[in-house]
């Protein structure tokens, strides 16, 4: 069977900003079939370090924050950060 895939083009509006087609967007993915009653749920984000521009920004993780704790969920925001010298 073939993957579904979502997606969203970036053009934006007063109306519909990109927080906006973002919840809109994993809903229709159907993040609400999936039971976070409870459940402690991790939320994987990069941090950043000094100099990188490639991170998840604050407002895009409160949108799944958002949609999580309405479905039950606890969530919680996590990384895997590395040691090294950069």
């Amino acid at each position: 069977m073939a993957s579904k895939v979502y997606y969203t083009d970036l053009r934006t509006n007063p109306d519909h900003h990109l927080l906006y087609k973002l919840e809109k967007l994993v809903r229709k993915a159907g993040i609400g079939n999936i039971d976070f009653n409870g459940k402690f749920t991790a939320i994987k984000i990069h941090f950043g370090e000094i100099g990188n521009m490639a991170y998840l920004r604050p407002d895009y993780a409160a949108v799944i924050v958002k949609i999580i704790k309405e479905l039950g969920g606890k969530p919680f925001l996590t990384d895997c950060n590395t040691l090294y010298k950069g």
